[in-house]
């Protein structure tokens, strides 16, 4: 939503329930009846000055482009085309009238800029950020306020565009401002802020009444990023102290709570992975530059070793025996499946289709995983030979669905992923032999961030919800 220049009109935009695009509508600010002015859209928008004009991005299978158009949806003008999967996000116009600046996922998240009439794109030097969230020009000056993803926490900076400066705005522990809007004064930032308190949490299925916390469910967001039970019950998972995300390691009754790993605020530890005959975990180490690897830890928090030297390595999971490691890789525009010893060394691709978040069967033959063939195609989840090649076989998965939530039934015969209709996770199973998918948990409330099966059938989750506060920030300058 956004208000045009002069208060007089809400737009906003409206489309269909898995649609590729949207359609532009006006609203009187003081109600009134809706009226479409043009569709085709996709992402943000952002308005002119004077109210003419309006920019947004479009994109297809194979291309993502910036245009401006007038109001009405006439004399369209492209100012940009990428390939994808680069894409455009989080569009603003200058106050002057004469600059778009958006942020280009490449994947790295790079903060850029255009003439509104078009011309070559300049990015802002000196920047170096995990992702990006928001940004608002600020009044009568060439500088921005971003909310940006720097050593793990969503904070608000202040940029200038020739890269003489930097300043940071806020430092509060909490963090994730998701967006931010500057006043017309420019005295005044006016942001969301979202928290994600998490609880690790244990419940047999079908008794959920039941559930009984393992950890204290606070700012921690234990487990949002990741939990794996150890063969002997331990819980490995996420979490957040300080500003330091870490891999943790407690009991099984979630006694004894310690890290695991040793990070500092450049980097974070998350999707962990624990072989199925103990004794080790690997996991996902994001950088402040926004490289991925894949590493391996002992339960005992000796013997850190980074195994894969891709740049964007993510989401290991182990084979039965603990011999190898199948990952995610993005490389030359394309997410696919990886293999590498887990005593590190050269790594082995395994398809050349997009795939991601492996899971490996109990057997050791099949590796399941998210799939899709091209944007606008519907998602699957697809079984993968391990020695890789094409899928054997297809799955419907739901548009509400988690990617990374893939987990193998014990003995084989079904795969469980996590479904979240109106932000209330449950988690499903998907037989091999075919047919719907059917509920196994029942919770009313709640989304489930991540979960594992103890050998007594019962579950282990990381279970909360988003509280989302707005915000107003007097005198940032």
């Amino acid at each position: 939503m956004a208000f045009s220049p002069d208060s007089s009109y809400l737009y906003y935009v409206s489309g269909v329930a898995k649609s590729a695009s949207a359609d532009l509508y006006q609203v009187p600010a003081l109600g009134g009846t809706p009226r479409k002015m043009f569709g085709g859209i996709q992402g943000d928008v952002a308005f002119s000055p004077d109210g003419r004009r309006i920019a947004f991005s479009r994109f297809n299978p194979t291309e993502v482009t910036l245009l401006t158009t007038a109001m009405d949806g006439s004399d369209q003008r492209e100012l940009l085309t990428y390939k994808r999967p680069e894409s455009i996000a989080y569009t603003a116009w200058s106050p002057d009238g004469k600059t778009i600046a958006f942020v280009h996922r490449t994947p790295k998240e790079v903060l850029t800029t255009i003439a509104a009439e078009g011309g070559a794109t300049r990015p802002v030097p000196g920047q170096d950020w995990d992702t990006m969230r928001s940004l608002t020009w600020l009044p009568g000056s060439r500088e921005l306020v971003v909310s940006a993803i720097r050593g793990g926490a969503i904070q608000l900076f202040e940029i200038s565009l020739d890269g003489s400066r930097t300043r940071q705005i806020t430092h509060d522990l909490i963090g994730r401002y998701e967006l931010v809007r500057v006043t017309a004064d420019g005295k005044s930032l006016l942001v969301l802020q979202e928290q994600l308190p998490a609880s690790i949490q244990i419940v047999s299925p079908g008794k959920e009444s039941e559930i009984r916390p393992l950890s204290a469910g606070n700012q921690n967001r234990d487990g949002d990023n990741g939990l794996a039970l150890a063969p002997d019950g331990r819980i490995i998972y996420t979490s957040v102290h300080n500003k330091l995300h870490d891999l943790w390691i407690m009991g099984p009754d979630g006694s004894s709570p310690h890290r695991l790993t040793n990070n500092d605020e450049s980097y974070l530890s998350m999707l962990p992975s624990i072989s199925p005959r103990g004794g080790f975990v690997v996991f996902d180490q994001l950088y402040k530059d926004s490289e991925n690897y894949i590493y391996r830890i002992d339960l005992d928090g000796a013997n850190l070793k980074q195994l894969t030297e891709g740049k964007h390595d993510v989401a290991p999971s182990i084979s039965p025996d603990g011999r190898w490691v199948i990952f995610n890789r993005f490389k030359d525009n394309k997410t696919f499946l990886m293999k590498v010893s887990s005593d590190g060394g050269p790594a082995t691709q395994l398809t050349d289709y997009q795939s991601m978040y492996p899971s490996v069967s109990p057997d050791g033959k099949w590796i399941a995983c998210f799939y899709f063939a091209a944007q606008g195609q519907p998602r699957s989840l697809a079984l993968v030979p391990f020695e890789g090649g094409q899928p054997a076989k297809f799955f419907p998965f739901p548009e509400d669905s988690l990617p990374r939530s893939f987990q193998w039934a014990p003995d084989g015969r079904a795969i469980f992923f996590v479904q979240s209709p109106n932000d209330i996770s449950n988690i499903w199973e998907q037989p091999l032999t075919g047919g719907p998918p059917s509920q196994i948990t029942h919770f009313k409330s709640d989304r489930i961030y991540s979960y594992d099966w103890c050998r007594d059938g019962r579950l282990v989750l990381s279970r909360g919800h988003d509280i989302t506060d707005a915000l107003l920030i007097k005198n940032f300058r």
